[in-house]
């Protein structure tokens, strides 16, 4: 452990030392300027804006410097005497300002804010009140605008993604992108403590600037994930002095949330505080079938009941920038929270066998829950040279959560005797460490080198046990053979290199990533192992053709792996409740995905039209895979059982039928297929999927908003079985008051109550139905309100994509 600490600082020293000449003290000879730059009716303060100060007495610049990210310039060591200063930027009007006097009895001269106009004709004043774009493009990137999703207000990220074309979510907020739960989740372009499910539900929608979906990341990223990365880019301020948001939610069944964002700038030094509070609760009935073959019986097992899944979280993160000179910065950021996942129900059964027996009747009372603490650590810095966008950004990363796991389920006959009772327990810490350098070359007028290192170290162990109720002594009894102590130890080390460049209309990027993983799993009783020590690369390409009628063309290609969860190679059995037991399968092995796409944008005023054709190979495919274990109990495992091939084509097509208007309809249509063999049989499946999402937002005045979206998602398959299909329709109206600083938000969600969630399963020897409705529709009102006209970042954010676009603003 100390040798990875030791590891990790000398790496940030070796980075920091890259400035350390730029930001010693330095004695002082002379006077200072300062000050601060910025577009005069935006608010978004220039960086790289030129500083020149001329000498009177000489007639030529003598001194000078450029603006960093927050705009803010300071001139040291300036020679007593008397200046003109000039301010210029590319597209802008310059400025000058005459007679600035150094003198020894005014050393420091602060010019404040200086604005400077965009060099373009004055037309015809006009006011017009605009909203961002639903989703923006780049070249390997989908960028959701959050401000304009307006039914998922009071939600978190998982309500947010229902209304992406690439995205679709089940009732239960399990997440697909392009029809696989394997993706990557990145918030602020870094990896997150939690999973991605745990991420997505965790974050707050009014917390999120924008929401990227990368479906063929560069050789820059990770290739963790069958179907790409998801980087949430949370809000942060770019106003000088003290401002932030404050937000509140409550609704029906008992959820409420809150969260605030709180940020002080100072010239180069931006402090930040923020908290959330959600609890995200969800009633519903459920129903379930399920049939058994064991030892020449059928059994079956008919259910019906109530189920509440939900919980409460809570977090707490801070940090700052600092701008240490205008070539570089610092940032620092810390998170702590606890989340917790119950769910609850008490289900009527009735059991009966082939050969007939005679029926019985029994209840079963289930609870579960899932959590802990967990925390991270963010310190970064980036040093730029003299060329822009020449620079090398250095991450240090530090994460830890407490993986706990309770659940208890009791069987009760129909006379109110506790007949049998489970209790199972899964405990752990886990540590995960990162260090990430990035270099980024420019080179000629439009390409640039990018190069880098990262290494990924991942710790945990897990404890789990598990007790039987006894109904002899009325009590329950430690079941030592199901007590196992796992550790777990996986080191990854990736190197990557990327060359981009424009030729006219033609754009192309090429890369390479190269990683060596050493993976260690070992069970501590027994000593045996499962262990992975291989290299493996994995190429990208991105290649995009724009004509003069803003019509662009993009091909691209990326190789992905999947790696086993923990869990997975887990070779020992974990009761679930009553009638599930799990294992996992150390002889599994990675997943490796090859991705093509093929897009097309049109753009035609504010209107646009995207195709993306992609298709995706799978091999080494993971299914969970059920079998029968005793009478009406099933086994769950994992299994490489062959490949998957998805083909599909996606369309979104945004509308501005009126000035008031706009329209946004999505689709992905695409065939998939799942070919290979299970217990020696070929089981080959196949499926014509599809999912539609119609999105209308009205703009009632200045200050209203109306918006009503429906989504479909049709039925798809699996190995051993098919999910079924299901519709749901939302509804918001937003009202502003007091010149946008307050903001309510009413939301339905499901307003026809048609969201439900049903699947079959079945093989030779079992037959398995479930239906799980939530209560609906669900009402939730929102309130937000801002701290001295509060604005997000978008400026800066538009590094990892984002665009500056403004919104719900006057211009």
């Amino acid at each position: 452990m100390l040798r990875r600490l030791f590891f990790i600082a000398v790496v940030f020293g070796i980075s920091l030392s890259a400035f350390s000449e730029e930001t010693k003290p330095l004695e002082m000879s002379g006077g200072i300027l300062k000050g601060f730059v910025f577009h005069v009716d935006a608010d978004a303060p220039l960086e790289y804006a030129t500083i020149s100060m001329i000498s009177k007495r000489e007639g030529k610049a003598v001194n000078g410097t450029i603006t960093d990210a927050t705009g803010f310039f300071k001139v040291k060591n300036v020679d007593f005497g008397m200046y003109t200063v000039k301010i210029s930027f590319i597209g802008y009007k310059p400025k000058t300002i005459e007679r600035v006097a150094i003198r020894p009895d005014v050393k420091e001269v602060d010019l404040g804010r200086i604005d400077l106009e965009p060099a373009t004709e004055n037309i015809e004043e006009a006011v017009v009140v605009a909203d961002r774009p639903t989703m923006t493009y780049k070249l390997d990137k989908k960028i959701i605008n959050v401000s304009q999703q307006h039914t998922s207000a009071s939600g978190t990220a998982v309500e947010i993604l229902e209304n992406i074309p690439s995205i679709t979510v089940d009732i239960e907020g399990n997440v697909s992108l392009r029809g696989s739960e394997s993706f990557t989740v990145l918030i602020d372009n870094k990896p997150t403590v939690l999973d991605p499910s745990d991420a997505l539900s965790q974050i707050p929608t009014s917390a999120i600037e924008n929401i990227e979906v990368i479906t063929n990341p560069s050789a820059k990223y990770d290739p963790d994930g069958t179907s790409g990365i998801i980087n949430i880019i949370t809000k942060k301020n770019k106003l000088q002095g003290f401002n932030g948001v404050v937000n509140l939610n409550a609704g029906m069944y008992g959820r409420y949330g809150g969260d605030l964002l709180i940020n002080w700038r100072k010239e180069r030094m931006n402090i930040f505080i923020g908290a959330d509070l959600n609890n995200r609760n969800m009633e519903g009935s459920r129903e379930t079938e399920n049939r058994t073959i064991f030892n020449d019986n059928t059994s079956f097992i008919l259910s019906d009941g109530d189920f509440e899944r939900g919980g409460e979280s809570y977090s707490l993160r801070g940090g700052f920038d600092l701008t240490l000179n205008p070539l570089n910065s610092l940032n620092f950021e810390a998170k702590v929270g606890k989340r917790e996942r119950i769910s609850s129900s008490f289900t009527n059964y009735e059991e009966y066998t082939n050969p007939a027996t005679i029926n019985s009747f029994y209840t079963s009372d289930e609870d579960t829950k899932r959590g802990g603490m967990y925390y991270s650590f963010n310190l970064s810095h980036t040093k730029k040279f003299l060329k822009k966008g020449h620079e090398l950004y250095t991450l240090v990363n530090y994460r830890y959560r407490d993986n706990d796991e309770e659940s208890n389920n009791e069987l009760i006959d129909d006379s109110g005797i506790l007949t049998s009772g489970q209790k199972s327990t899964e405990s752990g810490p886990s540590n995960s460490y990162r260090v990430q350098i990035d270099y980024t070359l420019p080179l000629q007028k439009n390409n640039k080198f990018e190069a880098g290192y990262s290494a990924r170290i991942d710790l945990s162990d897990e404890i789990a046990e598990m007790e039987q109720y006894n109904p002899t002594t009325q009590i329950y009894d430690f079941m030592s053979e199901y007590m196992h102590d796992v550790s777990h130890e996986s080191n990854i080390h990736s190197v990557y290199a990327i060359y981009s460049g424009e030729i006219g209309n033609f754009g192309y990027q090429g890369g390479l990533r190269g990683e060596y993983t050493y993976r260690d799993i070992t069970l501590n009783e027994t000593g045996e192992s499962s262990l992975i020590d291989r290299f493996d690369i994995f190429p990208t390409v991105h290649l995009s053709y724009s004509t003069e009628k803003e019509s662009q063309w993009m091909v691209n290609y990326s190789r992905r792996i999947q790696r086993p969860r923990t869990w997975y190679l887990e070779p020992f059995l974990t009761w679930s409740d009553a009638y599930n037991v799990r294992t996992g399968n150390p002889d599994l092995v990675p997943e490796f995905i090859d991705s093509y796409e093929l897009s097309h944008l049109v753009k035609f005023g504010r209107n646009s039209l995207s195709v993306d054709a992609y298709y995706r190979i799978t091999n080494n495919k993971v299914e969970r895979i059920k079998t029968v274990y005793d009478t009406n109990v099933f086994l769950s495992t994992v299994d490489n059982v062959g490949k998957d091939y998805s083909l599909g084509i996606e369309l979104m097509l945004g509308l501005d039928i009126q000035k008031w208007w706009h329209l946004d309809l999505m689709g992905n249509v695409y065939d998939y297929r799942v070919e290979g063999e299970l217990f020696g049989r070929d089981f080959s499946e196949n499926s014509f999927n599809w999912n539609a999402r119609l999105n209308n937002t009205l703009r009632l005045g200045k200050t209203t908003r109306f918006q009503v979206n429906g989504m479909y998602n049709s039925p798809t398959v699996s190995a051993q079985g098919e999910r079924e299909g299901f519709f749901m329709t939302n509804l918001a109206v937003r009202q502003s008051f007091y010149n946008n600083k307050l903001a309510a938000t009413l939301q339905v969600r499901d307003v026809f109550g048609t969201m439900r969630h049903s699947a079959t399963y079945e093989d030779v020897d079992f037959y398995s139905y479930y239906d799980f409705q939530p209560k609906t529709p669900l009402v939730t009102l929102t309130l937000s309100y801002k701290i001295n006209n509060y604005k997000p970042d978008r400026k800066s954010r538009s590094q990892n994509g984002s665009d500056d676009l403004g919104g719900d603003e006057e211009f």
